[in-house]
């Protein structure tokens, strides 16, 4: 399957998910500016359970929303892995005079098919079921908070501390909006600790199972191709322990004693976008030689400079995503400022950070001759952040150097 389109459509399920962060953050936001009108400890305590109280409901609801919008869209990923994986192979078994069964006739490969959009769609309803963020109550050190706390205990601490005069409601919307854009939306396995963004969290629950489809169908074809060889898929910019097979032909054994099949870390494991083919000696032909593979690990391996740090083509990429990831969070922070109510310099400013990293951006990609990939910013769907005055850049610019 072509991996610029099997990101295109993952992109579509993890911007269901990024836009149920915004809306949790955007709920979160209403809810304190709400509050912030409360004047008395009295009208606090009389309006507090309807302010802070029934947020479950509202999440539920949220969860729901965003679970129906991903499930047509799984079902489109797995039809698309059908017809790359499976039906452009008609040819290859018409040069060995083997059987080719339609898909609509193959039983077998329908019901491994149906087995693993339901392990996709299980998975993606367990990323909503333990979510949360990291907050910070003092001290600095960062809790990761289960999202039903965040309502009960952190917001709540949070308004109590304007409503009784502990600080100003601009401190606290500040405080509470940088804390948890930072955070991002987070998915926790608390059993292993383990926990990441709930975007990057669903994209890895349906793409572990159409890369485990897509195994099972070049292994289907190789056994009705009498082969037991297999061409792995090459893609530039790939992790260094993967781009010394990636591009050339093993047998089955080897893809898991070379390539890792079945670890994480290995061949179709945690966040692997490489693929294998069946491999027909003396009919199939290579699509990367030796040599050219070799001329490629080269050319990638040559470091180049960006502020004074080298980075190869594989740490420029990763690079690039975390620059990425961190302009989405800054452009969330700058619009939930402002629906907040928050001092309008303060939101001036968060404007002008994001435009200072959307430049350094654009720097960065020209430099280590990368396309920019600027949809994976621009998620939200909010069109460019207008341009702030002079002054408010200059300001950026200073406290960005203390």
């Amino acid at each position: 399957m072509r991996e610029d389109y099997k990101k295109q459509l993952s992109g579509q399920i993890e911007k269901h998910f990024l836009d149920l962060e915004q809306m949790i953050l955007e709920d979160i936001v209403r809810r304190i500016k709400k509050a912030g009108k409360i004047t008395s400890t009295a009208d606090w305590q009389i309006n507090r359970l309807q302010i802070i109280g029934y947020s479950s409901e509202d999440i539920e609801k949220m969860i729901k929303t965003t679970l129906n919008l991903s499930y047509p869209e799984v079902f489109e990923l797995y039809d698309k892995v059908i017809d790359w994986e499976y039906v452009r192979n008609k040819d290859i078994y018409e040069q060995v005079n083997a059987e080719y069964i339609p898909y609509e006739d193959n039983k077998e490969l329908q019901q491994l098919t149906d087995g693993f959009i339901r392990q996709s769609n299980d998975d993606l309803r367990n990323v909503t079921k333990s979510m949360g963020f990291y907050v910070d109550y003092g001290g600095g050190r960062l809790v990761m908070t289960p999202l039903s706390d965040i309502y009960q205990g952190y917001l709540d601490q949070a308004i109590t501390g304007v409503v009784y005069g502990t600080f100003d409601y601009n401190t606290m919307i500040r405080k509470v909006v940088t804390q948890l854009t930072n955070s991002g939306l987070r998915s926790i396995d608390y059993a292993s600790g383990w926990h990441s963004r709930v975007d990057v969290a669903a994209r890895r629950a349906v793409m572990t199972g159409v890369s485990q489809l897509t195994g099972k169908i070049s292994e289907m074809n190789a056994d009705k191709l009498e082969t037991e060889h297999y061409e792995v898929a090459w893609h530039a910019g790939a992790r260094p322990s993967h781009a010394v097979w990636q591009g050339k032909v093993w047998s089955k054994e080897q893809l898991v004693t070379v390539c890792g099949l079945g670890t994480v870390t290995g061949l179709l494991g945690a966040n692997c976008y490489h693929e294998y083919y069946p491999f027909v000696k003396g009919v199939s032909e290579r699509n990367w030689s030796d040599s050219w593979l070799a001329e490629q690990n080269r050319k990638e391996s040559i470091p180049k400079t960006f502020n004074g740090k080298e980075y190869t083509l594989y740490e420029a990429r990763q690079q690039q995503r975390k620059m990425e990831t961190a302009m989405r969070a800054q452009r969330e922070k700058a619009v939930l400022l402002k629906q907040g109510g928050a001092d309008p310099d303060d939101v001036m400013l968060a404007k002008a950070k994001y435009q200072g990293q959307l430049g350094e951006y654009t720097r960065f990609c020209k430099k280590m001759g990368l396309q920019q990939e600027r949809e994976r910013i621009y998620y939200d769907m909010r069109g460019r952040v207008a341009p702030v005055p002079k002054r408010f850049r200059r300001q950026y610019e200073v406290t960005s150097q203390l």
